[in-house]
């Protein structure tokens, strides 16, 4: 997914979507650093995943696979105002919009340990990617959505086993995580600036005296009208 070129409110298919990109991105060097780093673990011990997705599919059938999805909104704070539809006046607002994640380690092993395994393997090499700030960062070399991941409330849970055909499980685990994003609201410019100031585009409509309505207000306008010379003698 190519980055925006304007700054809008994405949403969360555009939160999601943008962890599933560096995920990818990302993954394949980090899961070689830890096959090494850790002994050299071969590729049936710690594979690359092969699936990326920013939605939950009805079933799955490659492995292992790495869903991202958003669950909720967790808090909006205006941070002030950037650009947008109307950046020469900085006058779009921007906020700071913080999203409920969390990302699933799909795995398969042939038999209940390595099952298990996998899944604890990858689970670590994806909190890994997710807690290394300058290279999520590095996703949008603009610094547009100043991407940031809460630390201090990330969690990780665990799946049962689950048993399939041919003596194989399947496992699986989630990261929970609070992704914060900037965002703006692109407001329409419905005035226009002059010489005279600004004009909204609204203008003012006189009344005829042959309405009703311009009748009353002359003749009221004519009663309050100030008597210009003195008394009749």
């Amino acid at each position: 997914m190519a980055l925006p070129t304007l700054r809008l409110m994405h949403g969360a298919h555009f939160a999601k979507q943008f962890v599933t990109d560096y995920l990818t991105g990302d993954l394949p060097a980090r899961v070689l650093d830890y096959r090494n780093g850790w002994g050299g673990l071969t590729d049936a011990e710690l594979p690359l995943p092969v699936k990326y997705l920013s939605y939950e599919p009805v079933a799955l059938d490659k492995w292992p696979t790495i869903i991202t999805v958003a669950l909720s909104t967790n808090n909006l704070e205006r941070v002030g105002y950037g650009g947008g539809s109307t950046v020469a006046y900085g006058m779009d607002p921007e906020y700071r919009v913080a999203y409920n994640m969390r990302t699933y380690i799909w795995c398969r092993g042939g038999n209940s340990e390595s099952a298990t395994l996998i899944r604890d393997r990858l689970t670590t090499v994806v909190r890994s990617a997710l807690l290394d700030y300058p290279s999520l960062k590095a996703t949008d070399p603009s610094h547009s959505f100043r991407a940031e991941i809460d630390e201090s409330g990330m969690r990780e849970e665990f799946s049962d086993l689950t048993p399939l055909k041919g003596e194989r499980f399947l496992a699986g685990a989630y990261l929970g995580y609070e992704l914060s994003l900037d965002e703006v609201v692109m407001r329409k410019a419905y005035g226009t600036v002059d010489e005279d100031g600004v004009s909204f585009g609204v203008k003012n409509v006189g009344l005829s005296k042959d309405t009703a309505a311009g009748a009353a207000l002359q003749e009221l306008s004519l009663a309050t009208a100030p008597v210009q010379g003195g008394a009749s003698e």
